[in-house]
């Protein structure tokens, strides 16, 4: 008899390192989650007992008892198309909306939106626990380069920072919300405490995780006179789209800013730089326009600027109407909406970490210099054709979509170009055609959210894991450009 001895398989290491793909988790969790929401929103229970009643009183008269009797069991149904939109918008975090928060969803509904907007802000916040959590049995040969890319940290920094960041954003959105709901209370703007509180909670929630969902009809217009509560959600806004990356750096430095990585200071450089470009550039554009600053007092048309230059950070909340803006307004919010504002944070848009390494590399490329340094380090040529590859997807991005948008719809360019901006850049802005968009367009809108929010994250995880060494290298040319 011939004995065989056992033998260990040993499987090749790139094949594992292959079996793990972050980017299909992110993808799968956040669709998963629209899922769960859309089918919660669906549910009698989330719509508020006047949608409800409009929606029978409306079909009602044309059906017999028989047909009334069912349409009134129906009627406390959503539509899937309501609810699916509804649910990717406050996911994503973007805020547009194609019915009323305050009127058509009941406390419940409200209560599945605001969870929704902090599954998909601290969503960010999610993807790094799941992240974090998939670090255990992933080959670190397949981590590092990810966990640098997304956070700017070492898989060991990421790990132990999930508690950490998780814990400093609900103790911060606790006090906020805290100081908003006694505003809200104490102002007259609640007919009871409890109201206030839930308001104040939702309004807080929404501002921190840039949703821009509010649970009034118009949005905050009715606040334009009040500074505090523009003041207080606008330093939310701000601090949530920083980055966790940079409130670690922070947490963990101070303000001693020589201690700063080149991420920390490109993010409170630029959003600085960005948030007084739009309250200049806003402001002055508005100064005399009748329908929306040049019936205010001086300090509240400054403050309305201020606000209005930092809620397209993908925040989404306005305090006067969109709608009746000049055009040349809306373009500058298209810009500020691209843009959006930092990596690994509750923000969208391309980044603007990625505008300031766009903006260095032309810079450098016009002075002919050989290597392109900002605040004091060189930047990675890695850096650079990644940013440019983002900003050429976005770009081709908003062109298809603005196109798609104006060829299924009777709107303007520049209503259809605002509307993808703010898709894409996960804001929540409007020019007030959401409502009136058909299901198909509506569905293209959704689609655009989704990317907005779950392709930057994708995308860089992508860029970053798939170099492969070349054993060869072809013949260098250099075509000729311009």
């Amino acid at each position: 008899m011939s004995c065989v001895a056992p033998c260990r398989v040993y499987t090749c290491p790139v094949a594992r390192i292959s079996e793990f793909n972050p980017g299909r988790k992110i993808s799968a969790a956040f669709l998963i989650t629209i899922l769960v929401g859309t089918v919660l929103l669906m549910l009698p229970a989330s719509r508020s007992g006047a949608a409800v009643a409009t929606s029978f009183d409306v079909v009602a008269p044309t059906l017999s008892h028989r047909g009334s009797c069912f349409w009134s069991l129906v009627c406390g149904w959503c539509s899937l198309s309501i609810a699916l939109f509804t649910a990717a918008s406050a996911t994503s975090v973007t805020g547009l909306i194609v019915v009323d928060t305050g009127s058509y969803w009941s406390a419940f509904g409200q209560a599945v939106i605001f969870l929704l907007i902090e599954l998909g802000g601290i969503g960010t916040m999610t993807m790094v626990t799941l992240f974090a959590s998939a670090l255990r049995n992933a080959p670190l040969l397949r981590i590092a380069p990810i966990a640098k890319v997304w956070f700017g940290l070492t898989p060991r920094e990421v790990r132990h920072s999930v508690g950490q960041i998780v814990v400093a954003s609900l103790l911060l959105q606790l006090g906020f919300a805290f100081l908003n709901s006694l505003y809200l209370w104490f102002s007259h703007h609640a007919t009871s405490p409890l109201q206030a509180m839930a308001h104040g909670v939702f309004l807080t929630g929404s501002a921190f995780n840039n949703a821009g969902f509010a649970p009034y009809q118009d949005s905050l217009m009715s606040f334009s006179t009040e500074p505090f509560l523009l003041l207080s959600l606008g330093a939310l806004i701000v601090i949530g789209g920083l980055g966790f990356p940079v409130w670690l750096m922070l947490y963990r430095n101070g303000w001693h800013w020589w201690k700063w990585g080149m991420t920390t200071r490109i993010m409170l450089l630029g959003t600085a730089a960005a948030i007084v470009f739009g309250w200049v550039a806003i402001t002055v554009l508005e100064w005399h326009n009748p329908h929306t600053f040049g019936a205010m007092p001086v300090p509240e048309r400054l403050l309305n600027g201020l606000f209005s230059s930092i809620s397209p950070r993908t925040a989404g909340f306005n305090s006067v109407d969109i709608s009746q803006q000049y055009p040349e307004t809306w373009l500058i919010t298209d810009g500020l909406m691209l843009i959006g504002g930092g990596p690994a944070g509750t923000a969208g848009g391309l980044k603007i970490t990625t505008a300031i390494v766009v903006m260095a590399t032309l810079w450098g490329e016009i002075r002919g210099a050989h290597a392109i340094n900002i605040l004091g380090w060189r930047l990675a040529r890695s850096a650079q054709r990644q940013a440019l590859a983002v900003l050429s997807l976005f770009f081709g991005l908003v062109a298809v979509g603005a196109f798609l948008l104006m060829l299924f719809t009777p709107f303007n360019l520049n209503q259809c170009l605002f509307e993808i901006c703010s898709a894409l850049g996960t804001v929540g802005l409007s020019t007030g055609i959401t409502p009136l968009l058909p299901v198909a367009a509506q569905f293209m809108v959704i689609i655009f959210m989704i990317l907005g929010r779950i392709g930057p994250l994708t995308l860089a995880a992508a860029l970053a894991t798939r170099r492969r060494p070349v054993a060869y290298e072809l013949p260098r040319d250099h075509p000729l450009i311009g």
